[in-house]
Formats: structure tokens, sequence, C-alpha cells
């Protein structure tokens, strides 16, 4: 082959390349579902997701009033969940979601004469909802999505004497939720409120929840993910409790069947509530 036949060759395949790239991109299908912060995609009219998950809370430290820092006994929780999605119709899903948790809080004080048990295991609350995609633009890559569920009280209640695994109030939930991809970036972004229902639910107000996620799908099977996760628990008669975190991790589609989640979240600011570390992992079946 002559020196210009080869320099064509080179000129050729450098021009083809990019448009290689580009079009190997475009076959990469993004993943919208997050650790810690709500998506915009339903699962598809007769089609289920399944997810079982494994959560690892740890804290001895917490913020005061004041947002500093203090030590505490130390808090452990440990749960594993589950979680059921059906799609029913275009643009419409329904979940229901629950667990088991292992509790222990060195700092537990039930108020009664004698020491409270500062440990205890029992099934967690159930969630039911079901989420509406209102809008979706293919062009634009945006979803938006109304999600709507209750939180049913079935955990253990506190007492005077043990601790309990349950919020120990209905509450009625809504969040508003959007997804929105740029080539092989995905953003996610919920904003939503807790609202608690009937006199059990004493001092608490409400829940303000607004969470903020960025991935990058480096490989079909890749999406590392970082979050930025926001709660505010409104009480009436005493101080709020609020806290700003930080959560990392790996979003792995491994295939059309099979999604593994691995991610720590660290809370990075607060007032009266815990400085908590958790690990969260968590395995889906889509069928």
């Amino acid at each position: 082959m002559s020196k210009s036949s080869i320099a064509v060759a080179l000129v050729c395949l450098l021009g083809f390349a990019p448009a290689m790239y580009a079009e190997e991109a475009e076959k990469i299908e993004i993943e919208h579902a997050k650790i810690n912060t709500a998506d915009a995609s339903p699962v598809d009219p007769g089609q289920f997701e399944l997810e079982t998950s494994f959560v690892y809370t740890r804290s001895k430290r917490a913020w005061d009033s004041s947002g500093s820092t203090h030590s505490r006994g130390l808090f452990r929780e440990q749960t594993i969940g589950f979680s059921f999605t059906a799609g029913l119709v275009d643009n419409v899903d329904i979940n229901i979601s629950g667990g088991y948790s292992w509790l222990r809080d060195d700092d537990f004080d039930g108020g009664g004469d004698e020491p409270a048990s500062l440990r205890a295991d029992d099934f967690t609350d159930l969630e039911v909802s079901g989420r509406y995609r209102f809008f979706h633009d293919e062009e634009r890559n945006l979803e938006i999505a109304y999600i709507a569920g209750v939180t049913i009280p079935t955990g253990s209640r506190s007492g005077a004497d043990r601790i309990g695994t349950s919020q120990e109030f209905w509450s009625f939930n809504q969040t508003l939720v959007a997804t929105k991809d740029w080539g092989q970036w995905t953003l996610n972004g919920d904003i939503g409120y807790s609202l608690p229902i009937g006199n059990k639910r004493q001092n608490a107000r409400g829940t303000l929840n607004m969470d903020l996620a960025l991935g990058y799908q480096v490989l079909p099977w890749l999406q590392p993910v970082v979050e930025l996760n926001y709660s505010h628990n409104f009480m009436s008669g005493e101080d709020d409790a609020q806290v700003l975190a930080v959560t990392a991790g790996l979003i792995m589609p491994i295939n059309d069947f099979l999604r593994v989640t691995v991610g720590v979240q660290q809370g990075i600011w607060g007032e009266n509530a815990d400085k908590a570390t958790t690990i969260l992992t968590g395995v889906a079946f889509m069928f």
C-alpha cells in the first residue's frame, strides 16, 4: 500500500471514529433509578419490579439546636427492606414497601420509672403509593411525575419500657419529581411533604424532603451517582429537626432483569438530629 493510500485511510478512520463513538453512546440506555432520590419513570404496564435491600445506619454524634455537634450514645439500625412495583397502565404504577428492623439506641429514655430496653426488632411501617407521569417530552428527554401515598403504622410502638420501629401515626405523602437526561448524564430532582394524620401524631407537624441526584452512564451496566438529600421535620412545641446529607454510590443495571445498587450516605449538617452514616445496598428484579 502506498503512503498516500495509508494517509487517506487514516484520515477516513479518524473522521469516522467520533461518529462511531457517538453512535455507541446513543445505544446506551440511561437508568433513571437512584439511591435516595425518586425518579419520574414508571414501570411499564404489565411489568413488575421487586427490590430487596439492606440498610445499615450508625451514629455516635448529633447536632444540637445551634448546629454544633456533640457526642451521643450509640445509635444503630439495620433494616432488611422490600419494595414491589407494578405497572398498571401507561404512565401509572403502584408500589408497596416495608421491612424488618433491628434497633439499638443507648440514649433512648421512655420516661418510665424503670430503665427502658435500648434494643428492639420488629416489622417497620408499610408505605403504599402510586406514581403518575403526567409530562413526557421524548425530544428533550424530560419526564415529570407526581407520587402520592400513605404510610401505615404497622411497626411496633415506643413505650416507657421499650423502643419501637414505627413512626406511630398515619401520614399522607406527596412528591413531585423530574428526570432529565443530557447524553449520558442524567439528573433527578424531587420535592415532597409528608403530612401526619390523626391525634397519635403528637407534636409532629410534617416532614419536607428535597433531593437532587446526578449520574453518568459510563457503561450500559454502570452509573456512578452523587446526591444531595435534605429533610426538615416540623414540630409543635419543640425545636424542628433538619439534616443535609450527601449520598454517593453506583447504580448497576446488569441486564433487563437485574439491577444492583450500592451507596453510602453521610450527614454533613443538621439541627436536633443525629449525624449518621448509612450504607445502602439493593437488588432489583424486573419481570
